[in-house]
């Protein structure tokens, strides 16, 4: 399969594995609505371990912590920093990997592809395209870093204050 190609990858698993399923096949292929894609990604993965630190260091009271599910907690904390205030991972505190580092993913992940898909990797967009891709992910979304907790609850004692910590955009 090429994660790389414009089909969606249940039609390419249909298509082009499944040799007995020409009616799924033959589905997939004339679907006209868009497919649901997880939305549940680094970020939210990141605000989830911001709601599970909170709730370690008592700023989430017990009281919430019984009553309320953690991922609706992580839902609306995402919505909050996302779409009120206008921000993004990469404006929290973060611990990220050295730059030697991610040359050597990237390395290995250009490798791989080149193993795996050789007719993609050969190809003039192929190559460009993962390192174009490597780079959103790695340096400009800042996806494998994680949030530097001991930084943004420095000085955070309650929810609020939690919330208002996460407005900034500088950090020390």
């Amino acid at each position: 399969m090429n994660v790389h190609s414009k089909r969606q990858i249940t039609e390419q698993f249909m298509c082009d594995f499944i040799q007995d399923a020409p009616e799924s096949c033959s589905t997939l292929k004339s679907r006209t609505e868009e497919t649901n894609h997880n939305v549940r990604n680094m970020a939210f993965s990141a605000y989830n371990d911001i709601i599970f630190t909170a709730a370690q260091r008592g700023v989430i009271s017990n009281f919430t912590q019984q009553n309320a599910h953690r991922l609706k907690q992580t839902e609306k904390l995402a919505e909050y920093h996302g779409s009120q205030l206008n921000l993004t991972l990469a404006d929290l505190p973060l611990i990220c990997p050295k730059e030697e580092e991610l040359q050597k993913l990237l390395d290995i992940s250009l490798a791989l592809e080149k193993k795996w898909m050789p007719q993609w990797h050969a190809t003039p967009q192929g190559e460009a395209a993962h390192r174009a891709s490597f780079d959103r992910i790695a340096r400009k979304k800042r996806e494998f870093c994680t949030v530097d907790m001991d930084k943004l609850f420095a000085n955070v004692r309650t929810w609020d204050g939690l919330l208002e910590e996460m407005k900034r955009t500088t950090w020390d």
